[in-house]
């Protein structure tokens, strides 16, 4: 696959660094898979279901972030339900607000009115940012405060994991 994704196509992880990648049989780097998931050009458990992975994440993100397990599950659940193990598709992502692409009607648009494969109907529209001057720091304390609000987790906490999840995308890539 020559795809590259920003999160594993398998748990949802934030794929950062370059030792976030699974492995490939020939022992080059997976494009769509985290090293928990993925070795040597196979899943670690090949066993696993889309209930266990998705149980295992909410585990993980009510420990990170201090939120209250059923609304981790149904965060994880609606995340892990797109990606590629689990759906058979890439669905591109927003690269600046990481927002799935999942329909023409998702994605911004550029000056000629085509289709923008990078940037969502909410960030992009006519070829420019509809918040052009906004930085990753400022996008960051704009959407944490909904964020805590939906998931119902501490403000700092909720400002963590809006980072952890963007930090990647290429608008905010430094």
């Amino acid at each position: 696959m020559s795809e590259k994704s920003n999160v594993c196509q398998s748990c949802g992880m934030p794929l950062l660094k370059g030792e976030d990648f699974g492995t490939e049989e020939n022992g080059s780097t997976s494009s769509i898979y985290c090293t928990y998931c993925y070795q040597q050009g196979s899943f670690t458990d090949k066993n696993a279901s889309f209930e266990g992975i998705a149980e295992h994440g909410a585990q993980i993100m009510s420990q990170m972030f201090s939120m209250p397990i059923e609304k981790a599950r149904t965060f994880v659940i609606d995340h892990i339900k797109t990606l590629y193990r689990w759906s058979g598709r890439i669905a591109p992502s927003c690269q600046s607000c990481g927002m799935a692409l999942f329909s023409d009607t998702d994605a911004g648009t550029e000056h000629d009115g085509t289709l923008s494969s990078l940037y969502c109907t909410y960030c992009y529209q006519n070829g420019e940012f509809t918040e052009p001057d906004l930085t990753h720091d400022t996008m960051i304390k704009k959407y944490a405060p909904i964020l805590a609000n939906q998931l119902e987790v501490p403000s700092d906490k909720a400002e963590e994991m809006v980072r952890v999840f963007t930090s990647g995308l290429s608008r905010w890539k430094k």
